[in-house]
């Protein structure tokens, strides 16, 4: 986990049990590799490359949020309605409004990398996320290690790639990546399922590979300063040879 995602979960405002859940997210993530739990022996897609967020194409959690919330403002009118004429009204439970606040909270810290770097071969996939942990996926280890920390698991299912995190409060979050069939595009859709939340908060973001040579500049991480990107200069100078 980065430094910078490791400040901004100190900063957030949790419900009761949600610093818990930052601090097992940042643990989990140093812990050891991850739990692979299946295999597959079918060809994959090679994700490996620079992508980049396609915000066009891409949802936004407040979006999500709002969705949630229009979702329990009908419900309460609806059970308004009824109690109005006197009638009994089953509906949808409304969850716990706090927690459904904390996981979206969540959900930004976890899908607001706008650059990965995908490094894959037949053992392994390791997905670099600026600002985030890396998530890496080693199929030829087929272990359970306990842990009170939480635990991580990844497979190939056909042409997707899962990551699953459970952490131990319950908080599930499941990561899938897809790759479009002409490797221009990589889907990342990240759901995350929490106890007392009726709704899961999903979020599906869209990056575009590009090469980062073709930029002009080079970024690095740094611990003192965060990301620092620098101008690439022409080492033949102007004019070529």
């Amino acid at each position: 986990m980065s430094l910078r995602l490791a400040r901004r979960c100190a900063r957030v405002s949790w419900t009761t049990t949600s610093s818990q859940i930052c601090l097992a997210l940042f643990l989990v993530a140093c812990a050891s590799d991850p739990l692979p739990v299946s295999n597959s022996d079918s060809p994959v897609p090679d994700m490996s490359g620079h992508w980049e967020i396609d915000y066009a194409r891409s949802d936004s959690v407040q979006t999500q949020v709002n969705a949630s919330f229009r979702e329990v403002q009908r419900e309460l009118r609806r059970r308004s309605e009824a109690a109005e004429r006197g009638g009994s009204y089953q509906g949808v439970p409304l969850g716990d409004l706090n927690k459904l606040i904390a996981v979206a909270k969540m959900a930004e810290l976890v899908t607001e990398s706008e650059l990965l770097e995908v490094y894959q071969d037949s053992q392994r996939v390791r997905i670099e996320r600026e600002n985030s942990f890396a998530l890496t996926c080693d199929l030829q280890k087929l272990r359970s290690v306990p842990s009170q920390l939480g635990a991580e698991t990844c497979w190939w299912d056909g042409q997707q790639l899962h990551f699953h995190v459970l952490l131990p409060d319950g908080l599930l979050i499941k990561h899938r990546f897809v790759r479009s069939a002409d490797g221009l595009s990589l889907s990342q859709r990240t759901a995350l399922i929490a106890p007392g939340v009726a709704r899961d908060m999903e979020v599906a973001r869209i990056f575009s590979r590009y090469d980062p040579a073709a930029r002009g500049y080079r970024c690095i991480e740094t611990l003192s300063r965060g990301r620092v990107c620098t101008t690439e200069q022409d080492v033949f100078g102007e004019g070529g040879f």
